[in-house]
């Protein structure tokens, strides 16, 4: 059984996002005072989220994604990891790595698949500028330890223009010297009042600044569902994210159970199918979220331009909330 969309995509990825709560507050993805945070009672519990993986296991999602929010901010979350890792060949975490340390030797007894590093300076007074929370030395702390341990990591890096685009050249020479993938994201309209909009900074803009320092940058060919256009210099990968641009938006496999339980057909959806609901009636079977999936994945947009159209206004939801 597949997860196919109108467009004849079949959705085999699914990012979970355990919890909305994080520990940073990045001037890109929520205001200073934060948002307004679900209940514990709205977040699926983990006994929802292995039910609801195990259905989506059956319908032929292969790869897992845990997300927040920041993942390791909810408690317990090992289990959640030793279940998810037991179902799934891939099991991957996107993560602020600020509280990564304990459970680093989980990860690797678990062989985890990867994980993505969001770190979005390598100067501490800037880092703090970004993230508003003093913790850049315990981020560099676990990333070099998860090298050491050879944890397969990616470092993700959202540009903001006149911000940290002047540091790109500097991360790419970080992921040059220590064997890791960094990947440049573009900035996304979340939370109009910080102005993502002003620092902006295209796809194809970092890929000139990049290739005016490493002119023999080429493009390697990454397969048709990839996030990122990624590029050979000097032997090492370099991802660039157009996550706005949307460049690769019409091939995505991608879907997203958000923390209180919304699956999310596209990262631009305004509104997703609540199966909290569905899990928490008693009458409701296996066989109907089944249905319910199936109806919501055929009912996916071509791409997020067409999901952006649909909505009201041109700020989305803040990321913690979707899940990344």
């Amino acid at each position: 059984m597949e997860l196919k969309d109108q467009y004849n995509r079949i959705a085999d990825y699914l990012r979970i996002g355990v919890t909305d709560r994080c520990n940073l507050r990045c001037r890109y993805c929520m205001p200073a005072q934060g948002i307004d945070f679900a209940a514990r009672k709205d977040i699926l519990s983990y006994e929802e989220i292995i039910r609801l993986a195990e259905i989506f296991k059956q319908l032929g999602v292969n790869k897992v994604r845990l997300t927040g929010g920041e993942p390791f901010v909810r408690k317990d979350i090992d289990i959640l990891l030793k279940r998810l890792c037991h179902l799934f060949p891939k099991v991957h975490i996107t993560t602020n790595a600020t509280l990564l340390t304990e459970h680093i030797p989980l990860l690797k007894e678990l062989n985890i698949s990867g994980l993505n590093i969001s770190i979005d300076s390598l100067d501490k007074d800037k880092f703090l500028l970004i993230t508003r929370r003093d913790t850049f030395d315990i981020v560099m702390s676990n990333i070099l330890l998860c090298i050491q341990k050879e944890i397969p990591i990616k470092l993700n890096v959202v540009v903001m223009k006149g911000v940290n685009d002047m540091e790109i050249l500097d991360f790419v020479a970080f992921g040059i010297e220590h064997n890791i993938e960094v990947r440049f994201i573009e900035a996304m309209p979340f939370n109009e009042d910080d102005g993502n909009k002003d620092v902006f900074m295209p796809a194809i803009d970092i890929l000139k600044l990049i290739s005016s320092e490493y002119p023999s940058v080429s493009k390697i060919e990454n397969g048709p569902v990839s996030s990122s256009d990624i590029y050979n210099i000097d032997g090492q990968r370099v991802g660039i994210i157009p996550a706005y641009s949307r460049t690769l938006c019409g091939f995505c496999n991608r879907i997203r159970l958000t923390p209180q339980g919304e699956l999310m057909t596209c990262l631009y959806s305004t509104q997703g199918k609540d199966l909290r609901a569905l899990l928490r009636n008693p009458e409701i079977s296996n066989d109907d979220l089944i249905h319910a999936i199936m109806e919501s994945i055929g009912a996916k947009k071509k791409d997020g331009f067409k999901e952006e159209r649909l909505q009201e206004g041109t700020v989305f939801r803040s990321m913690t909330t979707i899940g990344g």
